[in-house]
């Protein structure tokens, strides 16, 4: 059981509420159940529910398929086909899919504080899919998964997060997660999205794309999410992309072993080029593919269910 709460299920809100240790425990969990076989029918005894008041479409998608390979049930509740257009709280909605028998939440929405609130609430284990401008913990969790099956360790890596970091709750969890493996991590581009902050320890900021990339190993692309700023941009794009765009040029200043990250959607073109998406230090594909895993896990933990190692191996 988690310590964040007295509810009956395993809950993940925020990376920060896992140790190093839990932390790691999950990665090689995620490993061994990677090349897992898939169960061969789903459990009656145990259903998990998708609760997404936003759109997504690889987080969705990537729990669906991790719910599949587990044997488990899955109902997907998107909004747009649920009462809360009419009005009724997350909590209702969540209290009717718990009285339908799920034992996992797995939810999404606008609010940051909606997801905490439901662990408190309720008694089947809540996993945050994405939560406001704050948290994605298991996105940040399958990026430290695909950086570690590159490096082996992540221990005094030097990890750059490049774009609209204040509106990007990727951002936020990657910083918890890659800083509690022991890594460096620079925050890089324009003012706007780089907001002062007391950051944690081995965090530091950077204006100046071009000067820092010879220093990284790996580097978080971010798209403009510009349905969260108000007013629009105060940098032109043609200035951004010139300033900020991960090309073929820049690539060519980073070192051979330098990996390219991006937890998508992309904006082709804009924060990241199509020779550097679907080139050979990408690593996007094996993010998608990484999902999976790491989601199985969690779901594991969520359920209190554990496939042994003979049904595995």
């Amino acid at each position: 059981m988690s310590p964040m709460t007295d509810a009956t299920g395993w809950n993940l809100v925020e990376i920060a509420d896992l140790s190093r240790e839990e932390m790691v425990s999950i990665l090689d969990r995620a490993v061994e159940l990677r090349h897992a076989p898939p169960a061969v029918s789903a459990s009656s005894s145990h259903l998990v529910a998708l609760l997404f008041s936003e759109p997504s479409t690889r987080t969705s998608l990537s729990f669906q398929v991790a719910c599949q390979r587990l044997g488990v049930s899955f109902i997907e509740l998107p909004a747009e086909r649920s009462s809360l257009l009419k009005g009724e709280t997350v909590l209702d909605t969540a209290r009717v899919l718990e009285a339908l028998g799920a034992g996992a939440l797995v939810v999404r929405d606008r609010s940051d504080d909606v997801i905490r609130g439901l662990v408190h609430e309720c008694g089947a284990g809540v996993l945050n899919a994405g939560g406001g401008t704050r948290a994605h913990p298991s996105q940040a969790l399958l990026d430290t998964l695909v950086l570690r099956d590159e490096f082996g360790s992540l221990e005094g890596r030097s990890i750059g997060i490049l774009g609209d970091v204040v509106h990007s709750r990727v951002a936020r969890s990657d910083i918890a997660a890659f800083t509690a493996m022991g890594a460096k991590v620079v925050l890089i581009g324009p003012k706007e999205f780089l907001p002062d902050g007391d950051w944690p320890e081995g965090v530091r900021v950077s204006h100046d794309l071009d000067a820092i990339l010879p220093e990284l190993d790996a580097i978080q692309i971010l798209r403009i999410q510009h349905e969260r700023i108000e007013g629009g941009m105060g940098l032109s794009l043609d200035d951004y992309v010139s300033s900020y765009q991960m090309n073929g040029t820049r690539l060519a200043s980073c070192g051979s072993h330098f990996l390219v990250l991006h937890p998508g959607p992309m904006n082709r073109g804009v924060e990241i080029s199509d020779e550097v998406a679907d080139g050979k230090a990408s690593r996007i594909l094996q993010q998608v593919a990484a999902g999976v895993p790491i989601r199985m896990a969690l779901l594991e933990r969520a359920l209190g269910i554990h496939r042994g190692s003979e049904e595995i191996h």
